[in-house]
């Protein structure tokens, strides 16, 4: 019986992962970057933010009920551009130390859908202290933080919707231009 399960389930997990991914949206912002979340899933801005799309607005993903907006939920924001005299480690350093406060109880350089990313875990110490983690990446000289956070005294991981963050988080690009003399034009 177990096998035939298995088997069943086996068979059925392409259709099962068709239909879920049938139900995530893209949103796309005019900074030059998107990512996917879940169709149901609530989009939003700060409150004079009538356009969530313009460039430099963070954007807030929220679970459709708002009493699960503590198994987390996500932001993505366009943070101030990598200036020209800073190589992008060197930026990434400091922009993991002064966009949160918190102290840090984890960081890793990665990179994220090929562009330089810095994952950086923080505890919030007031109360029961929450976690939350941001991905800072870089593209040229654009940079964005991507963070996550839920309710207080909890692991980010024990969240419910931390693994719909990391299916989001793999789905974020950005579009860059390249660096560099633009090629003369042909007339």
């Amino acid at each position: 019986m177990a096998s035939l399960l298995a088997l069943l389930s086996f068979l059925l997990a392409p259709h099962q992962r068709h239909h879920e991914a049938a139900k995530w949206k893209t949103f796309s912002n005019r900074a030059g970057w998107s990512i996917e979340y879940p169709a149901d899933w609530k989009i939003s801005s700060c409150h004079s933010c009538s356009d969530v799309t313009a460039p430099n607005v963070f954007v807030d993903f929220f679970p459709p009920v708002e009493k699960d907006y503590d198994e987390g939920w996500l932001v993505v924001e366009h943070l101030a551009d990598k200036p020209a005299d800073r190589s992008a480690d060197e930026w990434l350093a400091e922009v993991k130390r002064t966009d949160s406060l918190n102290p840090q109880i984890k960081e890793e350089k990665s990179t994220l859908n090929s562009s330089l990313a810095f994952q950086v875990r923080y505890r919030n110490p007031s109360g029961r202290g929450y976690e939350m983690e941001a991905v800072y990446v870089i593209c040229n000289s654009k940079t964005f933080a991507i963070s996550f956070q839920g309710k207080d005294g909890s692991s980010i991981e024990s969240l419910r919707n931390y693994p719909i963050y990391r299916r989001m988080l793999s789905t974020f690009k950005i579009t860059c231009r390249p660096v560099g003399p633009r090629p003369a034009r042909l007339e």
